[in-house]
């Protein structure tokens, strides 16, 4: 069973009626190119210091792309938060291609159906491939983790390091 199925039967979609996503500008700017319509997002903040979420439908707390069966609309597209779930992380360089990741989770029905070391290895993987491709996407995604308050509710899983080879490396 495919996750978006488990969500959307065993929990209904819960996390896509709490925290709206933080999106980072790549989140961003592939879901513009799917949307006309330009209410599908909200700032958090102002200026260097503002965050963009995506935004709540006007006659729920649903996320503008739940659509009523409890799926999401831009699933292939989702964001990097999205992606991930119900694991996220916090980032610190340690030094040149080496990072520290605190993991955190979200428990949920997908953590008892795929298990989270399964869950881990996948988010794992995503991660690596944008730390070598673009590592600032992640602190950005951190960040906007912070101004959201997309941590809260979330329970630390454990602490590892990462080195990460660059092409050309």
């Amino acid at each position: 069973m495919e996750p978006v199925e488990i969500c959307s039967k065993y929990c209904k979609s819960k996390c896509c009626k709490s925290t709206p996503p933080a999106l980072t500008n790549n989140d961003f700017d592939r879901i513009s190119k799917l949307q006309e319509n330009k209410n599908w997002f909200n700032s958090i903040g102002q200026g260097e210091n503002k965050t963009i979420v995506i935004a709540k439908r006007e006659d729920s707390n649903n996320c503008y792309f739940l659509s009523e069966e409890g799926l999401c609309d831009i699933y292939s597209s989702r964001p990097l938060d999205c992606k991930l779930f119900p694991l996220f992380f916090k980032i610190n360089k340690i030094k040149e291609n080496e990072y520290n990741l605190r993991w955190l989770v979200w428990y949920c029905p997908l953590t008892d159906a795929k298990s989270l070391d399964v869950l881990k290895e996948e988010a794992k993987t995503k991660i690596e491939i944008i730390l070598a491709e673009n590592p600032d996407q992640l602190f950005e995604y951190q960040n906007a983790m912070y101004s959201s308050q997309g941590y809260k509710k979330k329970h630390f899983l454990y602490e590892e390091r990462l080195k990460i080879k660059r092409s050309g490396d």
